[in-house]
């Protein structure tokens, strides 16, 4: 009987230890599994959040590349806008262009380009094309300024009276009051070269010559300021028979003009004012655009006296004064 009761005991107990060891056995395994899950949740949301920082990314990237086509659209557009803009005042400069020339000429309604005073503005080409009937007459002074020139200029602007100064630069520096007054009252300026050495042709260069040229330039933006700009010349004695001289002239960005008539006060002192008119009278037939040389240097007093009659008799043959253009 007491045996039977020892071993129900250890039965008992034995049973009970293997009971303790299922039941840690289940704990670890559950431990085991929980441990797992939680791992593999965990990763699941670790991959889940990184999927979603690179959706964020890629949608962040994608509405940055949206955005910057749409700005790049915008200045594309805003470019295509200006480039048009600056063609379209590049036309309207053009056309302006088209109708102006220095001293601010505008093309009248007679078809002929005309400054602000009204006075007709030519350039070399359209003088000698002559394509219009119109009766032009360009007065031209060479030589100057001189003690002279005042007087003449107080002609010209009673008679209202726009005319072609061409100038020394030797004479501009010694009376540069007067070069400013003949720009103030409206006239045109060229260029007669700084030291009227007729020699250029005989014992300088070509190349010698257009610096002389460009020394009266010089002499005369010293005077008027370096903005002022005139590219017509002309020769001392006339350009004939000194083609490769117009050559370089030419390539140096300057356009000479000679004249068609001349009242002839170079051919010798005091010559009678009688006798200068009745030269341009003689030479201007059958002439519609008179490009007349006459000098307004320090010995040329017989000219000023004889201008009011030219002009006057001019003016009775139905001419119209004109200056020649600066830009040519």
């Amino acid at each position: 009987m007491k045996q039977d009761k020892d071993y129900g005991m250890n039965l008992y107990s034995e049973n009970k230890r293997k009971n303790r060891k299922t039941r840690k056995r289940r704990r670890r395994r559950t431990i085991f599994l929980l441990a797992v899950l939680i791992i593999f949740t965990g990763g699941i949301w670790i991959k889940s959040s990184i999927n979603k920082k690179k959706v964020l990314s890629n949608n962040k990237k994608q509405q940055e590349i949206i955005e910057n086509k749409e700005k790049n659209d915008d200045e594309k557009l805003q470019e295509n806008e200006k480039n048009k803009e600056i063609k379209d005042n590049a036309e309207e400069d053009k056309t302006d262009n088209d109708k102006k020339e220095d001293k601010g000429a505008l093309v009248g309604q007679d078809g002929l380009k005309r400054d602000k005073n009204n006075t007709i503005v030519m350039t070399v080409d359209e003088i000698w094309g002559n394509a219009d009937k119109k009766k032009i007459a360009f007065l031209t002074f060479d030589d100057g300024p001189s003690m002279y020139t005042p007087q003449i200029l107080d002609i010209l602007k009673k008679y209202n009276v726009k005319a072609t100064f061409f100038v020394l630069g030797t004479s501009v520096e010694s009376n540069p009051e007067y070069l400013k007054r003949e720009v103030e009252e409206g006239h045109a300026i060229g260029n007669h070269t700084y030291s009227h050495n007729i020699k250029y042709f005989g014992n300088y260069t070509p190349q010698g010559f257009v610096q002389d040229v460009k020394k009266c330039d010089n002499a005369i933006k010293s005077v008027l300021g370096q903005d002022f700009k005139t590219n017509l010349v002309r020769f001392p004695g006339g350009s004939f028979n000194h083609k490769s001289y117009e050559n370089e002239l030419l390539n140096a960005g300057f356009k000479h003009i000679d004249w068609n008539i001349e009242n002839g006060d170079a051919r010798r002192l005091n010559v009678p004012k009688e006798e200068l008119l009745n030269n341009v009278k003689r030479d201007m037939v059958n002439h519609n655009h008179l490009v007349i040389l006459m000098h307004d240097s320090a010995t040329k007093k017989t000219t000023v006296e004889s201008l009011p009659e030219l002009i006057e008799y001019l003016k009775g043959q139905g001419f119209e004064f004109g200056i020649i253009s600066q830009n040519n």
